[in-house]
């Protein structure tokens, strides 16, 4: 599994994209990225499975993977805590 430096600013803030919505975005730059976080297990293209899940989206777009889900999870848990009061 990746580990949360190895992430380029770009690939952590398409990850989070992904975590709110599946990335349709047509810039060949977030493609790029897109791409790469594939190769590394972390995203992937919705496809059929999402299709026979429910999911009536297009069918290149890209969604997380549960690696991709675990690393954000991870990175979320090492954030220090904001208190208040």
């Amino acid at each position: 599994m990746s580990l949360p430096q190895d992430l380029t600013d770009d690939e952590r803030k398409v990850l989070l994209q992904a975590l709110r919505e599946p990335l349709v975005d047509r810039d060949p730059m977030v493609i790029g990225v897109c791409m790469r976080l594939c190769g590394r297990r972390l995203l992937q293209r919705a496809g059929s499975a999402a299709a026979a899940n429910g999911w009536r989206g297009s069918p290149h777009a890209f969604v997380l993977t549960r690696e991709g889900w675990s690393l954000l999870k991870a990175e979320r848990r090492r954030a220090p805590v904001l208190r208040v009061g």
